[in-house]
């Protein structure tokens, strides 16, 4: 979610992911790694990548809910020729994991920022995230900010939201505490729409299959984040041939079919 702890306060788990990125400096033995993580993929036939269980609808150790994330990065493997092997993490862990060798790659909703540029690499964009409407299934009104400009609107509690839809004069606002709510309010008519961050509010939303909310397919947001697949400055070969293997990817519609699969939105990437 995109509140004080979502993807909009990337700083401070930024700094903390920076600073945990400072263990190899102690002295902490590392494994060695390989002169590109590439050449170790192609002779193990595996791609380790690093991400955290249980982070639905992004990543899950569930085989039978395993989260886009976890789809798209066996899809990227297959295009490697290997298969993945998850090393499971939390979440400010995943940057030091990968740069003490502990996984090839992270593939898990990390979105490209410039205090993460300084300590690892990105691949091309696979796909870009943002706040979605949501509305009941009944009302074909709605297609963008302004149509619910003077609606009863749902916006999560601490969330950068409140501000935004205020500033831009949008909607009477209800806060809540969380996104459950927020959907059962609009299933039972007690506000006109909700405003959320894309990811999460479909999954509450698949949680559901009897809910009568859904998602303005419509809608795009102005701002989006760019997710990447994360990579140590070293592998340029393996960062290459991911960047390749996303093209085609995206060219070939797959990225979008896996998201759709969870209900999330499928966003242009923000340039």
């Amino acid at each position: 979610m995109r509140n004080k702890r979502g993807m909009r306060d990337l700083r401070a788990r930024d700094i903390a992911l920076l600073m945990s990125g400072t263990v190899a400096a102690l002295g902490v033995a590392l494994s060695p790694a390989a002169a590109d993580a590439l050449d170790g993929v192609k002779n193990s036939k595996k791609l380790v990548v690093c991400a955290v269980d249980g982070m639905l609808p992004y990543s899950s150790s569930d085989a039978k809910v395993p989260g886009f994330e976890v789809e798209i990065a066996q899809k990227m493997a297959e295009g490697l020729g290997a298969t993945v092997e998850h090393a499971w993490v939390t979440w400010d862990a995943l940057i030091p994991a990968l740069t003490s060798n502990r996984c090839d790659v992270i593939i898990d909703g990390m979105f490209i920022t410039a205090e993460r540029q300084k300590v690892i690499d990105f691949s091309t964009p696979y796909y870009a995230s943002g706040e979605t409407i949501l509305t009941r299934k009944d009302d074909a009104s709605v297609k963008t900010l302004e149509d619910i400009k003077d609606k009863k609107v749902g916006v999560l509690a601490g969330s950068v939201t409140v501000d935004e839809l205020q500033k831009k004069g949008i909607g009477e606002l209800e806060v809540y505490p969380d996104q459950n709510t927020i959907v059962l309010e609009l299933a039972n008519h007690r506000i006109d729409a909700a405003y959320l961050e894309a990811p999460t509010a479909a999954w509450v939303i698949a949680a559901d299959p009897d809910t009568r909310v859904k998602i303005v397919e419509e809608y795009v947001p102005e701002e989006r984040f760019n997710a990447g697949i994360g990579v140590r400055k070293e592998d340029a070969a393996l960062k290459a041939a991911l960047d390749e293997i996303i093209g085609k990817m995206r060219e070939d519609g797959t990225i979008k079919t896996v998201l759709e699969k969870y209900k999330v939105p499928y966003f242009p990437i923000a340039q």
